[in-house]
């Protein structure tokens, strides 16, 4: 216990004699992850409407008007048994010419004398299957059916879609990367000047025949706590800031927008982790020189 109680007190008494230091770093790791757990929001935001878009994805196989009912039926089984289809609805001359009239608002027969418009199967996909690869290999495969004239889909949306997915996960990766390197680094230099202002303590614990790992304990402890700290006020912040935007949002956006509270805990975790892992590096390097 009283082992205990002197690592605590070394690792506090370390971060006052590099306050400046420590003070920047939590400020630093602060800043970090408020901008990466904002980035991270944000992007999950952006990610939740791209999915919403990609559930809009479906194909359109128009047929021949020389089928029968029974053939529409045999093509109907063939396109429910290609990989990657969860469904199919049937649009008839008649059903499209009453979506013609309420999209445009305009009887199409009445304007032509007779209804072009072919029957058609509407063909809903597995979430799996919507991507721009899925849908070109199904919208392929039933476009090789007979009887079937031809096949559409938003082929340039669902590009733009996973283009877009795509960008958002690299920027996500560069930008936390560089964030979280960049308070890995000031951690890492906050304890290095802590382990110099105890060099005549460490020094001293030589003597008596102290191990390195307790001599390291106090600055990983105070590496812990320095990212915990930055964690906290990081999690404070964006709790504040999300609160304070939703203010304003409906209810619906109210609800999918505010984190659960294992995203603030993550965040906290993290930070942690990353300053434990900083002062690792820094301990393994300045103690063991000062120890040799």
């Amino acid at each position: 216990m009283n082992k205990a109680w002197f690592i605590i007190g070394e690792a506090f008494s370390g971060l006052r004699h590099a306050r400046l230091s420590a003070s920047f770093s939590i400020l630093m790791v602060a800043l970090s992850f408020t901008l990466l757990g904002t980035f991270y929001i944000t992007s999950m935001e952006a990610r939740r409407f791209l999915d919403y878009l990609r559930n809009k994805v479906e194909i359109e196989v128009f047929l021949s008007d020389s089928l029968s009912s029974q053939q529409m039926g045999q093509i109907k089984e063939e396109i429910l048994g290609t990989n990657g289809v969860s469904g199919v609805q049937f649009i008839s001359k008649d059903d499209a010419a009453n979506i013609f009239k309420k999209e445009f608002g305009q009887d199409i027969e009445s304007v032509l004398g007779f209804n072009p418009l072919p029957a058609s199967y509407r063909v809903f996909l597995k979430n799996d299957y919507k991507n721009t690869r899925g849908v070109s290999e199904i919208a392929a495969s039933i476009g090789k059916m007979p009887g079937v004239e031809s096949v559409k889909y938003r082929k340039f949306l669902l590009t733009l879609i996973d283009r877009r997915v795509r960008m958002l996960y690299e920027i996500m990766s560069a930008f936390g990367g560089a964030l979280v390197l960049l308070s890995i680094f000031l951690v890492y230099n906050s304890m290095r000047i802590a382990i110099s202002y105890k060099k005549q303590i460490i020094d001293t614990m030589k003597l008596v025949g102290a191990s390195k790992t307790f001599v390291r304990m106090p600055f990983l402890v105070g590496g812990m706590i320095q990212g915990l700290a930055g964690g906290i006020a990081a999690a404070a912040v964006i709790y504040g800031v999300v609160n304070a935007v939703v203010v304003y949002a409906r209810e619906d956006i109210l609800a999918r927008a505010l984190p659960q509270p294992a995203f603030y805990a993550a965040i906290m975790g993290i930070a942690t982790l990353l300053g434990l892992l900083s002062t690792l590096f820094a301990t393994r390097r300045y103690i063991k020189e000062s120890l040799s």
